[in-house]
């Protein structure tokens, strides 16, 4: 019975980072993982008469601060089916933190082929992407210089540019490990996957995934030269990622319709020209809008989550009347800022990145680089009001926690 239920866990992680992919297409399949972990976890509550306030938990009980910090804000919301929603998508956020403190850990083993199953399956998607841009380069092409990108199956590009980093990290991760995972030369398969995912990156040229992967090697750099004293080796990693990067600007029409389009996009901000159609000059907006919202409102508490999108959409509607697509705040804290105010964003930063600190786990790699992409996800997106940012961010933070919980229990 114990061997099932330490199956069924790792069959059900399995199917959550399966549901971030298949979102779009199967889009209830990461609620109804979520929904099989959850219950495994409330089976396992009944099960064990542990304290449920013990260093052990500290961690998973911050994480539901997350959602805990949005509820006060029903009583001074105007549009509780906004409201509703985002509370819907945040509830994993309470639920799932409480299931990991009573499920047992999973192996090593299990752990290490759930980031292999992660890498192999974002590498699918990213050649399949590839294979398609091949067959219509002329047309993608165009996307991005309209402030678009080529399609893939996980339609919400920020998201997937993050996660092709992270990817990126696991193989080179993966490549170290000591024992076998699935089949002998597996190592060679994992590099040659984090390659190709380096090189199309750079194709698939989305700002805030080329800002994570630059901004992680520079950290990773700077680990080789100071911690490890492997000044060659940093200087050939280094000298690699510019080449990769500058031959794919030379000779990729993604990367200079991209660059072309974003010269054209800080242009109209400069000259205050119409933002209509353009990604930067609405997310410029967009910060703006999230300052005013708070200062209109109340600094301490906001102006509550149900009525930051109908106050947004009105200050477009009533300064920038020619945006035909208002864009919600394109930032997690300024959003959270205007929608739950300093204290709530106060709340919001120790329940997500707390754990981080406790049991050190910032220098469990993964773990490390998983918040570190989040930090830059945070500051370039509002990824937490989106079903397949909850999914994902949460779900490789938990499963990096539940790991460290091992390491010290």
């Amino acid at each position: 019975m114990k061997f099932i239920k330490e199956q069924l866990f790792f069959i059900l992680c399995l199917l959550l980072i399966a549901g971030i992919f298949l979102l779009d297409v199967v889009r209830i399949l990461p609620s109804l993982s979520m929904i099989g972990i959850t219950l495994l976890g409330l089976f396992y509550w009944f099960q064990k008469k542990e304290p449920i306030f013990s260093p052990k938990t500290k961690p998973f009980l911050l994480i539901t601060l997350c959602f805990w910090v949005l509820l006060p804000s029903y009583f001074y919301s105007d549009n509780l089916n906004y409201f509703n929603q985002k509370i819907q998508i945040a509830l994993p956020f309470l639920l799932l933190p409480l299931a990991f403190i009573k499920i047992p850990v999973l192996s090593r083993l299990q752990y290490v082929r759930l980031l292999a199953f992660f890498l192999v399956g974002t590498f699918v998607i990213s050649l399949a992407a590839f294979i398609n841009y091949l067959a219509n380069q002329e047309s993608i092409n165009q996307l991005y210089l309209e402030s678009k990108v080529m399609p893939t199956l996980v339609s919400h590009h920020p998201t997937f540019s993050m996660m092709i980093v992270f990817a990126i990290y696991v193989s080179y991760y993966l490549s170290q490990e000591k024992e076998k995972i699935f089949i002998k030369n597996e190592k060679i398969a994992f590099l040659v996957m984090g390659l190709f995912l380096l090189v199309f990156i750079h194709i698939f040229s989305v700002r805030s995934g080329l800002l994570g992967l630059y901004l992680l090697f520079f950290i990773e750099i700077l680990k080789l030269i100071f911690k490890r004293k492997q000044f060659k080796l940093a200087i050939y990693i280094g000298g690699s990622l510019l080449l990769i990067g500058a031959t794919t600007m030379y000779f990729s029409p993604t990367v200079s319709n991209k660059i072309a389009n974003t010269s054209a996009d800080l242009n109209a901000i400069n000259e205050n020209k119409s933002a209509n159609n353009q990604s930067l000059s609405s997310r410029f907006i967009s910060y703006k809008n999230a300052l005013e919202i708070n200062l209109q409102s109340n600094f301490w508490i906001g102006c509550g989550l149900g009525d930051i999108e109908d106050l947004n959409n009105s200050i477009f509607q009533n300064k920038y009347p020619d945006v035909s697509k208002p864009i919600i705040p394109h930032n997690q804290f300024l959003y959270y800022f205007a929608a739950i105010g300093f204290i709530g964003l106060c709340i919001f930063t120790i329940g997500f990145f707390g754990p981080w600190l406790l049991y050190k786990a910032y220098l469990d790699s993964i773990l490390f680089t998983h918040l570190l992409l989040s930090l830059v996800y945070f500051l370039v997106e509002s990824p937490l009001i989106t079903q397949i940012g909850v999914a994902y961010l949460l779900s490789f933070l938990l499963i990096g926690l539940h790991q460290q919980l091992a390491k010290h229990s």
